[in-house]
């Protein structure tokens, strides 16, 4: 299959705001494509313009055989993955599993949870 601009726009690209004091604007990037950024005055702006930076990054990608970074994609993740801590954590977690009836994995998961909400 031929990767034209289509299946490129169409992928789950991770599109970032952030709300810049100096410009004045909202600056706006696509995570997966560095420097693929725009700003706008308002958030909608903003995401009018990153969809047309987008665009124009893949045609250039595309005009001069570029390689382009592709998003992860939610099916390439199966939920596994190996997790080592020390001895002391992993005796807390326990004791934490043991007090609220809920397995380690579940109470490294709402952790997990917690925290990307944060940072996110």
């Amino acid at each position: 299959m031929d990767k034209d601009i289509n299946y490129y726009i169409k992928l789950p690209w991770t599109f970032l705001f952030k709300w810049s004091d100096e410009d004045n604007c909202y600056v706006a990037s696509v995570a997966e494509l560095k420097g693929c950024i725009s700003d706008g005055k308002t958030i909608v702006e903003a995401a009018k313009k990153i969809n047309e930076a987008l665009y124009s990054y893949i045609n250039c990608c595309l005009a001069h055989n570029d390689i382009i970074p592709e998003p992860v994609k939610p099916s390439d993740y199966k939920g596994k993955i190996p997790y080592r801590t020390t001895p002391e954590t992993h005796y807390q977690l326990a004791k934490k599993s043991a007090i609220t009836g809920k397995s380690i994995n579940s109470i490294i998961d709402e952790a997990v949870k917690a925290s990307l909400k944060e940072s996110i």
